[in-house]
């Protein structure tokens, strides 16, 4: 899609400009919010710094979305559609192990996965925005969103009605990426994150003692075939070109060198690139788990997605370009790189991605991306650097999606 500019828009060498403007105090923002982590739904602090920020803009505001959520509504001065953007709050269970000034405060928590970066740049895009509604055309919508870490918080704020009232046309969203060096954008067509499904499992079988196999029904021995079949679904029926991965995360049984165990439990995801595959390797994992447990004589208790499974990341062709082509506009050809495969880890802005065409891009923060520093890391620092970037691609797609695509 061509961008279309009249004669009183905002040029991208002024977003880029006043994006510089503002960089400083994205910083700081930046900083604060890493000093303080907090983990999915406790994200109180960080709450209530966004809401405050907001509502100093005079940015209408909705606190305690999905518990801890923020929501941030900026009416522009023209018509046109409603546009959202996302960024996630939540930290993890990880203690941090870098000698920053601002680390983190709090014992066992750390933003290790840039979400205080996501936060910063789209708090630092919606002061750039509130200072030019003059320039947009429509309404945008800033969801800050808790719990992305394997909690669901995206399903949770989808089903309380975040896209509602007014009714969100696109969405939009970024996650910092080190394997891209920091000045690029990462894009894809299609999927560009895999779905992420959980499950539980128990085998139940008989005690005995080691020296009399014959007179136990043996658990760890059960789960090891149980779990060497499991790879049998990607190997042998899954078609080669598809893509699933499968892995046992945790197995926990027996609590004696010479006791076979009543029980073994084992716990894992498995992730897959598009929905029928989704749908058939769960049926393949229930019918080899039970499959291979009644042949061993165990009896079996299997929890799929007992928390929440994560679809597809599926980002919408046509907004995607426009994305790109406002990437383009604002740093050039080369700041955009076409992704030639999609990543196999999970995000739930696939949930809204589900209900809203959009996108979700990899905003590139690698100073080394040859050998780049690991997301969910303890010593993991993204280059702040990026954040010109990712703020003036939220405000340059803002001014420059005037129509519904």
């Amino acid at each position: 899609m061509n961008i279309q500019k009249t004669s009183n828009s905002l040029k991208s060498t002024d977003i880029v400009e006043q994006t510089v403007g503002i960089y400083e105090e994205a910083v700081r923002l930046r900083r604060m919010i890493h000093e303080n982590p907090e983990l999915g739904f406790e994200e109180y602090k960080t709450a209530e710094i966004i809401a405050n920020y907001l509502q100093e803009l005079g940015i209408e505001v909705t606190t305690g979305v999905a518990k801890t959520g923020v929501v941030g509504i900026l009416q522009g001065e023209k018509e046109g559609p409603v546009l959202a953007l996302r960024a996630d709050i939540d930290a993890l269970p990880i203690q941090e192990n870098t000698d920053v000034s601002y680390k983190s405060k709090n014992p066992g928590v750390m933003h290790a996965c840039g979400h205080d970066m996501h936060t910063a740049m789209l708090l630092s895009a919606a002061k750039v925005l509130s200072q030019n509604k003059q320039h947009i055309s429509g309404t945008v919508k800033f969801i800050f969103q808790p719990a992305e870490e394997m909690k669901g918080g995206g399903i949770k704020m989808v089903e309380e009605g975040v896209l509602n009232n007014p009714t969100v046309d696109h969405i939009f969203a970024f996650h910092v990426w080190p394997e891209i060096a920091t000045g690029k954008y990462g894009f894809r067509n299609g999927a560009i994150m895999a779905s992420m499904d959980t499950f539980d499992v128990v085998l139940k079988g008989k005690q005995g003692h080691g020296a009399a196999p014959h007179q136990g029904v043996d658990a760890i021995v059960g789960a090891a075939h149980v779990v060497t079949a499991l790879q049998t679904i990607v190997s042998r029926e899954t078609d080669p070109i598809d893509s699933v991965v499968l892995t046992i995360g945790t197995i926990e049984a027996g609590d004696g060198f010479n006791i076979i165990p009543e029980k073994a439990r084992f716990r894992g995801t498995v992730r897959t690139l598009n929905a029928n595959t989704r749908k058939e390797v769960a049926t393949s994992i229930q019918r080899i788990i039970e499959g291979v447990a009644s042949a061993l004589k165990l009896e079996v208790e299997i929890n799929y997605n007992e928390t929440v499974g994560y679809p597809v990341t599926m980002n919408d062709p046509k907004f995607n370009e426009h994305a790109a082509t406002v990437a383009t506009d604002l740093f050039g050809e080369d700041s955009v790189q076409w992704l030639s495969k999609p990543s196999m880890a999970s995000e739930d802005f696939a949930f809204y991605l589900e209900q809203v065409s959009g996108t979700f891009v990899f905003l590139g923060v690698g100073e080394n991306p040859e050998d780049p520093m690991k997301l969910h890391s303890d010593v993991f620092l993204p280059d702040e650097k990026a954040m010109i970037q990712g703020i003036s691609l939220i405000v340059g797609l803002v001014i420059n999606t005037t129509e519904k695509i």
